[in-house]
């Protein structure tokens, strides 16, 4: 195969990948949203615990006006939205808006046809546990594809805009009145609940978040840097290529440096194993990485 044609080939597959990114992304959009929704519906608002944002806000209406918490959650996110477009102008993004409607829609499809007239468990604390796992995870999903279910991230902006507060010191203390606000409305024992479950699910957000854009630095000193980069290369990763001196044996070495997923680093190292017995890598986490086939730098 001529040079032209392996040339076509890597742009052709590059292509493909950049397609498939698109298609992964809103399914993972879509899978975090159907969770989302499952945690709100099925274990949090049958108990009246609330996370904080536009689910929190749409608990404490349903006590005073009489209509349902799917509704009201669509119409709390929808005065949200304008008046973050009021204060902060177009800053949230085309996925966020289909996000944070389709979240609320769905919540709202669910309570028609899957009515729940009390919690699936009679154990507040569980009901919260299993649905702050199953919300953290599924928020996880939905911000690390540059999205975001609106709610408490509106607020912050506005918050960062007038009052330079963090955007996470924002959301902080947004779902923290909230949570007050329930406990007004709810009693003392359900705001300590959500107060905990808040604590909890900003946890397991970040921690999802660091999960799936985590990855593997490796640093190779190898006889055979082209082969372990035309590997890399295959993988849909690249590298870079520097020389370095051994303090022992006073010698040049090839060092390949590259950062992989934790999926493609058994592939790398069962291929090192192959291919170069003398070869030496260290190995560290790499907790977000931007960049070419990873995430972007505007996320």
């Amino acid at each position: 195969m001529s040079e032209k044609q392996n040339r076509r080939k890597k742009v052709e597959n590059i292509i493909k990948q950049n397609s498939s990114i698109s298609k992964k992304q809103v399914a993972f959009i879509i899978v975090g949203i159907l969770m989302i929704a499952a945690a709100i519906h099925f274990f949090l608002l049958p108990s009246n615990l609330s996370l904080g944002g536009a689910t929190g806000l749409a608990l404490i209406l349903a006590k005073l006006l009489p209509l349902d918490t799917g509704p009201l959650l669509l119409i709390v996110n929808a005065v949200l939205f304008i008046i973050g477009f009021i204060l902060i102008g177009n800053k949230f993004g085309f996925l966020t808006v289909i996000s944070t409607l389709a979240l609320s829609g769905t919540v709202w499809l669910l309570e028609v046809l899957v009515p729940m007239n009390e919690p699936i468990v009679q154990n507040t604390f569980l009901n919260l546990v299993v649905a702050v796992l199953i919300y953290g995870i599924g928020v996880g999903f939905v911000l690390n594809q540059g999205a975001s279910t609106g709610g408490s991230d509106i607020i912050a902006k506005v918050l960062y805009k007038y009052f330079g507060l963090d955007l996470g010191k924002g959301c902080l203390v947004t779902d923290f009145l909230i949570t007050l606000a329930v406990g007004f409305t709810y009693g003392v024992e359900i705001a300590l609940f959500c107060l905990i479950g808040v604590i909890m699910n900003g946890l397991i957000i970040d921690y999802t978040i660091d999960g799936l854009t985590a990855g593997k630095l490796c640093f190779i000193a190898t006889d055979h840097p082209k082969d372990v980069s035309t590997f890399l290369i295959l993988l849909g990763r690249s590298a870079t290529i520097y020389e370095a001196t051994g303090a022992y044996t006073m010698s040049k070495r090839t060092i390949v440096q590259t950062v992989v997923t934790n999926r493609d680093f058994i592939k790398l190292k069962n291929h090192l194993k192959d291919l170069d017995q003398n070869a030496f890598m260290i190995v560290t986490s790499a907790h977000q990485v931007f960049g070419f086939h990873w995430k972007s730098f505007d996320d």
